[in-house]
């Protein structure tokens, strides 16, 4: 793992593995992301995003464990980026953790490239899960 961060969200595990599994919101709660496409939220499945800062990029679920783990998966040259998201029951609430990891041979450039942009795009990201989530849960 390259890097990582984790926050605790006042929230069960299935609500927010749920709110991972509504792609078409993402963009709303993730101001990294301007679009993404994905037709099913299964193991296996194909499709695209594009980040704010960055090119669209084709993306794979690699591994899916319901209401658990999740992990997406883009091919750059020569290297591969996983990005996963990992739940786990702390206290009453939940620990959300992301991270980044790059794999290959030209694994250490695009860690420099941009592995720090998306290491510093951690925290915002999960603050904005967190706010979603727990508005839900407000709501429900």
């Amino acid at each position: 793992m390259d890097s990582s961060h984790s926050i605790r969200i006042a929230a069960p595990r299935n609500q927010i593995f749920a709110r991972y599994a509504d792609v078409a919101s993402w963009q709303t709660w993730d101001s990294e992301l301007v679009d993404v496409q994905l037709p099913t939220f299964a193991q296996g499945a194909s499709g695209w995003l594009k980040p704010r800062q960055g090119p669209k990029s084709k993306i794979k679920l690699v591994e899916v464990k319901q209401d658990r783990s999740f992990t997406v998966e883009s091919a750059l040259p020569l290297c591969r980026m996983q990005f996963g998201h990992d739940l786990a029951d702390e206290d009453d609430q939940t620990r959300v953790t992301q991270w980044v990891c790059f794999t290959g041979a030209l694994a250490p450039l695009f860690r420099r490239l941009i592995g720090k942009n998306v290491a510093r795009s951690l925290p915002d990201t999960l603050e904005g899960l967190k706010r979603a989530c727990e508005a839900g849960a407000l709501n429900a």
